[in-house]
Parts: C-alpha cells; structure tokens; sequence
C-alpha cells in the first residue's frame, strides 16, 4: 500500500510540475506575440527603395 501512494504522489507532482511549465509556456507565448506584433509595427514605418536591379 505504501509503494501505491508513494507512486500516485509521484505521479501529482510530475502532473503539478507539466501543469506549471504548461502555464509558463502560454504565459511566455502571449508575451513573445505581443512583441512580435510591436515588432511588426515599428518595422512597418521603414521605407527601402527600390535598387532598380
């Protein structure tokens, strides 16, 4: 019985451990999205000619 509960608490913390990293993830998606949309609009104001080649 011991070596049960020993492995379901093993098992919640490995599920705790996935379910914290899954939220840091999303967290650092939306942040990366938000600067690649900023990034997207200061590039937008750049204007190159054109080498006429």
């Amino acid at each position: 019985m011991r070596q049960i509960n020993a492995g379901i608490e093993q098992i919640s913390e490995v599920i705790q451990t996935n379910s914290a990293t899954a939220e840091e993830s999303s967290a650092v998606s939306s942040e990366l999205s938000e600067q690649s949309s900023h990034l997207q609009e200061l590039m937008s104001q750049f204007k190159v000619k054109s080498a006429g080649i």
